[in-house]
């Protein structure tokens, strides 16, 4: 196991890995850490080609580590200094086997997609690991091929969400990106359930004074983040939506943003976690790359 921190990328040649590949440069070389690029063979497929004479396993890992280190060197040249693995197994339970041993401080990965206008929806690997990986999730998208320039943090005044605002902060800093906090609340006469939309079950509060209290609010948190990590380009910002995902997909719209940083709400042993609500709708429409950020007690393993 590494006693440094890292950055974690996975590797596999598309585009979107290639923009993954510059990204995790990018933190590494901002915060000094260690970065580590994996590509796993599926056991699977490879299991097609064993009855060929020709075939080793051996040989099949020197061809597969010979193309990564290639590639790495092709997208970000050799003034980085790289560890590069590869592993043959079920891409999702090597990965967690990388995150176990290299303990990265953020998993970086290329997310599916096809344009800014159509429904976006991420790779299997990818929605598995922003689910259940015990570390933040990084995905980045095939056109994000220059430093963030845009972000939006979203706050629901909960811890897991203020950790988020930290790093998107942090993120601002290191790409020099304006940074915007949002807030979506849903109106009071409205309550969203499991069983359907449901009248209200206390007095309603006007509308007007609900918005004040929470941009207050907001730009207090704002305030102290902008002095904290001198941000020059801060904002906030409140809205109400009925859908608070569509809300903020709508504000990433808006906004032109590039980078959207939000928390998970997942619990610790749950093996068939969900995502809350919110990151559950967003990260499969949102038109942007997304850091997603887990609870602080967050764990999983495979057994």
């Amino acid at each position: 196991m590494s006693s440094k921190k890292t950055i974690l990328v996975g590797i596999d040649y598309s585009p979107h890995s290639k923009n993954a590949l510059r990204e995790a440069a990018r933190m590494a070389n901002a915060k000094d850490l260690s970065f580590v690029c994996f590509h796993v063979l599926d056991q699977d497929v490879l299991g097609q080609f064993k009855h060929l004479e020709a075939y080793t396993e051996k040989g099949v890992l020197n061809f597969a580590h010979e193309k990564l280190d290639s590639f790495i060197r092709d997208v970000i040249g050799t003034a980085h200094e790289t560890k590069s693995v590869v592993s043959i197994g079920h891409p999702f339970e090597e990965t967690l086997k990388q995150i176990e041993e290299h303990q990265p401080e953020t998993l970086v990965l290329g997310s599916r997609g096809f344009s800014t206008t159509e429904h976006h929806h991420v790779g299997t690997l990818a929605s598995r690991c922003v689910r259940k990986a015990p570390v933040e999730v990084l995905l980045v998208r095939s056109f994000q091929d220059r430093p963030f320039q845009k972000i939006v943090a979203c706050v629901d005044f909960s811890d897991t969400s203020r950790r988020a605002v930290h790093r998107a902060a942090e993120l601002a800093c290191q790409d020099e990106a304006s940074l915007l906090l949002l807030h979506v609340y849903q109106p009071p006469i409205y309550a969203d359930s499991e069983t359907g939309w449901l009248g209200p079950a206390f007095p309603i509060i006007p509308i007007p004074n609900i918005e004040k209290s929470l941009q207050l609010r907001l730009e207090e948190l704002g305030n102290g983040l902008g002095k904290e990590y001198d941000l020059q380009n801060l904002s906030t910002k409140v809205i109400s939506a009925l859908r608070i995902h569509h809300g903020i997909r709508e504000t990433l719209e808006e906004e032109k943003a590039d980078l959207v940083v939000l928390g998970t709400r997942g619990r610790t042993g749950f093996k068939k976690l969900l995502l809350g609500t919110t990151a559950e709708g967003l990260i499969h429409n949102t038109p942007c790359s997304a850091l997603t950020i887990k609870p602080e007690d967050f764990r999983y393993t495979l057994h």
